[in-house]
């Protein structure tokens, strides 16, 4: 994923910005549309590659 401050969001062409999300257990750095909060990081991109070729995905679960 290319790093650059902004980017183009593929969903709706608004600007996105690469930020640092927070979560309970962990932080990532992805992708966030400044304009309609689409999220792209590298799971969610090599997800999508998964499902566009018909590969299954494997869901990890977590305990809670």
């Amino acid at each position: 994923m290319d790093k650059s401050l902004f980017s183009k969001c593929p969903r709706c062409g608004g600007t996105l910005a690469y930020v640092n999300f927070y979560g309970s257990h962990e932080q990532f750095w992805g992708w966030k549309c400044l304009i309609c909060g689409e999220i792209v990081d590298p799971v969610i991109l090599t997800n999508r590659q998964l499902m566009r070729s018909g590969q299954s995905i494997n869901v990890r679960r977590t305990k809670s």
